[in-house]
């Protein structure tokens, strides 16, 4: 019985070492798959984010322009005494920039040209203007002249570049009034001259001599009308004053001396008639008055 036996337990423990093989095998290759993976992993780059492109920055170079010494009104001629050189920084290129003053040659100003600021070749132009009063005149706006003396023009004060507000004294009126009918007007231009400075004021106080103001349509209209009704002066502005007063304000010698004007039932007084915009207008105590309002201020009198 034992020889039977022994061949069985040989043949199991043959086959033993074998699978024992199989299974390190498969060990060692799970190890290694794992291994591979792991490494691989680790060892592969990261993965970048994209950098965003910067914008490109215009280019800046530094250049010798010209500058102006004093702001430069619309259609004057430029002259090379009217600027100088300066070393700025040019951002964008140089190419519109005025940098020689062989560029000034026959050239005019194009638009205001401000004082300090590097010229461009925008600013200028070779046409010049028909005259340097129409070239200050912006759309919407008329230029109107009136004669004045040394008393009416401020002592000769009202001259280019000021400001002022122009006033009305009917001759016609029964009682001495006075109407400002155009407020805060800018005077382009006293006896032909665009400069600002005033001169000498005439020896004669009643020497006569002109003033041309820029203001709408409808402002030179009634000055134009003003003219043939009575006298007309100038009250000078200050530059920075822009606050207007109640439109045709009248002011009578009644109320200046605190007296309170009575009128009867009398109907009221017209000095005249004028047609604008193709509308009638009646003259009454300086003002332009609609028969309509005239008719409206009759019934309140009586």
């Amino acid at each position: 019985m034992k020889p039977a036996a022994q061949p069985a337990y040989n043949a199991q423990r043959g086959n033993s070492p074998v699978s024992t093989l199989l299974l390190v095998v498969l060990l060692f290759a799970c190890v290694g798959v794992v291994v591979y993976y792991l490494v691989g992993k680790r060892g592969a780059p990261a993965q970048q984010q994209p950098v965003p492109l910067a914008a490109p920055q215009p280019a800046t170079e530094t250049l010798d322009v010209l500058v102006p010494v004093q702001k430069i009104d619309t259609g004057a001629q430029l002259d090379p005494t009217m600027f100088r050189k300066e070393t700025r920084a040019i951002v964008g290129g140089s190419a519109n920039v005025v940098t020689s003053f062989d560029q000034l040659k026959n050239a005019y100003a194009a638009s205001f040209i401000a004082a300090g600021e590097p010229v461009l070749l925008d600013y200028i132009t070779s046409n010049p203007p028909l005259n340097q009063i129409q070239a200050k005149i912006p759309d919407g706006f008329r230029a109107v002249t009136m004669s004045v003396d040394s008393t009416t023009s401020v002592e000769g004060w009202a001259r280019s570049g000021a400001k002022v507000d122009v006033m009305l004294s009917p001759t016609r009126a029964q009682k001495p009034t006075l109407t400002v009918i155009v407020q805060n007007a800018r005077v382009l231009s006293a006896s032909r001259s665009t400069s600002g400075d005033p001169g000498a004021s005439p020896t004669d106080p009643k020497a006569q001599t002109t003033v041309t103001l820029m203001v709408t349509g409808d402002d030179a209209a009634k000055i134009q009308l003003a003219a043939k009704s009575g006298t007309l002066s100038l009250a000078l502005r200050g530059d920075e004053d822009t606050v207007e007063s109640p439109q045709n304000t009248t002011l009578t010698i009644d109320s200046v001396l605190g007296i309170e004007s009575k009128k009867g039932p009398q109907q009221v007084q017209t000095e005249g008639k004028v047609t604008v915009g193709g509308k009638e207008y009646l003259i009454v105590e300086g003002k332009l008055l609609s028969p309509e309002e005239v008719a409206s201020l009759s019934a309140k009198q009586k």
